[in-house]
């Protein structure tokens, strides 16, 4: 069988070269590539998309919207890794572990949006609880996201790779202070929220991984919910995936222990946890913000789509 060949569309930004470091030692992947030159160059990328049989987009948005609108119709499948089309229910959204219809989308559709890094964590805590109608889909949720720097790009990465750096580069720093996220829509979309979540992303002067926290009131959830229902209803609904695992419930070892941002940088899977109380209960998803968050994703994404073993490629 000839080898699947793939188009990297901004392969020298950080996700385009983690999808190309993942892609490029494989025999059943055939790299094409466009001369430095003709990067941004859409009759270049047409013409070159047009021999693919998928095409990653690793781009800001509007330069996303408008190669799409030259090479959509191809026959190609694209995978796009920016915010614009996480919400068009004309593309599949790209986390197959929400279900069959994700999956079934990812491997029929031509079009994949590749989930947003801290959507990935807020959406694996939250979907599966609101499906199981433990939370309501009005709850007044907070969350808190810690990531590496290199969620930032080449300019931050340079900016805390700088030496000597700034001073004030040494502490995490919260961000989004204006409650306007660019990934609250999606999550909003994909768990059938009717209020936006109050967000707190930080970054924290560490290069990657990434920890979510979602915390609920037992008071607000359906009757008869415990710290343990929750953990069931999770566990379940993960089961059998091969990238998202929940980790057995601990609570008397979990809540004395130390919960580590950076516990799976450089893999491409995800964890888990339960932590907490009956009254007041923390979700956590634990992963790389490079990886499940978003190269990781989009090589499984490809790997669904082609027909392949959805883990092929990716570290576990």
């Amino acid at each position: 069988m000839n080898p699947y060949k793939v188009f990297i569309v901004g392969h020298e930004g950080t996700t385009g070269l983690r999808i190309h470091e993942r892609l490029q030692g494989r025999k059943d992947i055939e790299l094409l590539s466009i001369e430095d030159g003709d990067r941004k160059n859409i009759d270049k990328i047409a013409a070159i998309a047009k021999t693919a049989d998928v095409v990653f987009f690793c781009l800001p948005d509007s330069a996303s919207k408008d190669i799409v609108a030259v090479i959509g119709d191809y026959d190609c499948k694209i995978i796009d890794t920016s915010t614009v089309f996480r919400t068009d229910t004309d593309w599949a959204y790209g986390f197959p572990e929400l279900g069959d219809d994700y999956r079934g989308g990812i491997q029929e559709k031509k079009h994949i949006a590749n989930p947003g890094c801290h959507a990935s964590g807020m959406i694996a805590c939250i979907a599966p609880l609101v499906k199981s109608d433990i939370v309501p889909s009005d709850y007044p949720f907070t969350i808190t996201s810690l990531t590496g720097y290199s969620g930032g790009g080449k300019e931050m990465i340079n900016q805390y790779e700088l030496s000597p750096k700034d001073y004030f580069l040494y502490a995490p720093r919260q961000y989004g202070l204006g409650q306007g996220h660019k990934h609250l829509p999606e999550v909003m979309h994909v768990c059938g929220l009717t209020d936006a979540p109050i967000f707190m992303p930080i970054v924290d002067d560490y290069y990657s991984g990434m920890e979510v926290t979602v915390g609920l009131h037992k008071r607000l959830l359906s009757s008869g919910s415990t710290l343990k229902t929750v953990h069931q209803a999770l566990d379940t609904f993960y089961k059998g995936s091969k990238i998202v695992t929940v980790a057995p419930l601990n609570v008397a070892e979990d809540n004395k222990s130390f919960l580590d941002a950076n516990r799976l940088s450089n893999t491409d899977g995800m964890v888990i946890s339960v932590t907490g109380n009956d009254d007041r209960i923390m979700v956590h998803a634990v992963f790389d913000n490079l990886g499940k968050g978003a190269s990781g994703a989009a090589v499984q994404c490809m790997n669904i789509a082609l027909g392949l073993p959805e883990e092929t490629g990716l570290s576990l």
